[in-house]
């Protein structure tokens, strides 16, 4: 990274000694292999809103379907001389290093000056949001902000931000963000003054793109709004859409791979699964896109469940790397069989009935809310800790012994523990259901249940 570095430091020579100084700080502390981003799952956007405090937000706006989001990216930044003329452009581009340094995908479109500037702000009481600049394309806009003022990164922990079109209109999308500031320890960051954020929206399959795109942050205790404009004429000849309908079989379940669209900013392949009453396909293992050199670009998850009939899995972007040729691959298929189920008894605590000792209840708390559930897998080898499972089917239906049914009304994810070495991993999901005098006891059908098959996966995409 030396030679880069040479190159931005000449660019940067006739700047501010300031922003300079910021930028080789963010680039002294980038390296190879020692940035990961994440993006938790996600469901909707009001099963969040609880538990915002987190640095890592998720919000999913859908009209219908599940979503499930994995995102795994690792990347370094290496710069490039447009790179270097877009920080004259953007003042805050030395923020906009340290967000995307964990996305490869977004480091490879700045370095092809794949951004455009905004420069826009909105002040009240103290406050000031500006949004410093936006990439977009067919499949995913991402926002770059800057937000201003005392304890800012207070508000961010806890505030909401609004993401509309120009008529108001919620996107059907994936949206995430996290936030960090300049320099700072932990401490001094818990009052700083000015902060970075990134907004990524992935858009739903066929959800055109704006022209306006209407940003909301509370700063301060008001709401700050500044407008987007996209260009489209930056990206709207920028795409490689490849028919596909092949066949496959894994596991002897039976998927069709339709189509695949290559945009600057991200990949997707979009699976249709052919039904089986019997048994549940639930995710691919190691699922990514590989070119002729070896390189991989990894799932980030997708719209839709894989069982539940049609779904667009997304991947990082290759876009700008040219590959001449393009494979599906995968070691094999997570999947369980249909129609188990787990009898529990709340009052007790006990397991009345499970397909067999992996699966317990673990706890049942009864609170104001409702009952908290902690439902656990056990005996989790190396390939299935990797993996989350819902076990229970998110919004889904349970009944008592009389019969009478009631709504899973919250899941709010899950944790691993262990490395799967000898089977001795577990996983724990988190459910809550509503605090009802029950005839014990309830059962529950297990939605998503550890097991897989290896079977390898290669479909020629180009």
């Amino acid at each position: 990274m030396s030679g880069n570095r040479l190159e931005l430091e000449h660019a940067l020579d006739e700047m501010f000694a300031e922003d300079k100084a910021q930028v080789n700080l963010l680039l002294g502390s980038a390296s190879e292999d020692s940035f990961t981003s994440a993006i938790r799952t996600g469901v909707e956007r009001a099963r969040l809103q609880g538990r915002r405090r987190r640095r890592s937000r998720l919000t999913v706006q859908m009209a219908a379907s599940a979503v499930i989001v994995l995102v795994l990216l690792t990347a370094c930044i290496r710069v490039s001389p447009a790179f270097a003329n877009l920080v004259r452009e953007i003042p805050g581009l030395n923020g906009v290093v340290e967000l995307i340094k964990g996305d490869n995908t977004l480091t490879s479109a700045m370095n092809h000056e794949f951004i455009q500037p905004v420069n826009v702000s909105d002040s009240k009481n103290g406050y000031t949001l500006t949004v410093d600049g936006v990439m977009a394309d067919q499949q995913r806009i991402v926002i770059f902000y800057t937000a201003e003022g005392p304890n800012v990164s207070e508000d961010a922990l806890t505030s909401d931000y609004k993401i509309t079109d120009g008529n108001g209109e919620q996107l059907e999308a994936m949206i995430g963000s996290n936030y960090y500031s300049i320099g700072q320890t932990e401490s001094e960051k818990e009052e700083a003054t000015s902060i970075h954020d990134m907004i990524d929206i992935m858009l739903g399959d066929g959800v055109e793109v704006p022209d306006i795109i209407k940003f909301n942050l509370k700063l301060g205790g008001k709401w700050h709004e500044v407008d987007i404009p996209i260009d489209h004429s930056r990206f709207e000849e920028l795409r490689e859409e490849i028919t596909l309908n092949k066949e496959i079989e894994v596991g002897g379940q039976h998927f069709i791979i339709e189509k695949a669209l290559v945009t600057p900013l991200q990949a997707s392949v979009t699976i249709r699964r052919e039904p089986d009453a019997r048994i549940r396909a639930n995710s691919f293992l190691k699922l990514a896109l590989v070119d002729e050199k070896g390189r991989r670009w990894e799932t980030k998850g997708g719209f839709g469940m894989l069982d539940d009939g049609t779904t667009t899995l997304t991947f990082q972007s290759n876009y700008f790397e040219k590959p001449k040729h393009l494979q599906l691959v995968a070691d094999g298929l997570l999947l369980s069989p249909k129609g188990q189920k787990l009898v529990i008894n709340t009052e007790t605590g006990e397991t009345l009935e499970t397909p067999d000792e992996q699966i317990r209840l673990k706890s049942a708390k009864s609170t104001s809310k409702g009952i908290n559930l902690v439902v656990e897998a056990s005996h989790l080898d190396s390939v299935d800790i990797v993996y989350g499972y819902w076990l229970l089917e998110y919004k889904g239906m349970f009944h008592d012994q009389s019969g009478k049914s009631y709504p899973i009304e919250d899941y709010t994810g899950g944790s691993t523990t262990g490395d799967g070495s000898i089977s001795k991993g577990m996983y724990e999901a988190y459910y809550t259901i509503p605090n009802k005098p029950y005839k014990q006891p309830l059962t529950f059908e297990l939605y998503q249940y550890p097991g897989y098959v290896e079977e390898p996966v290669n479909v020629v995409i180009k």
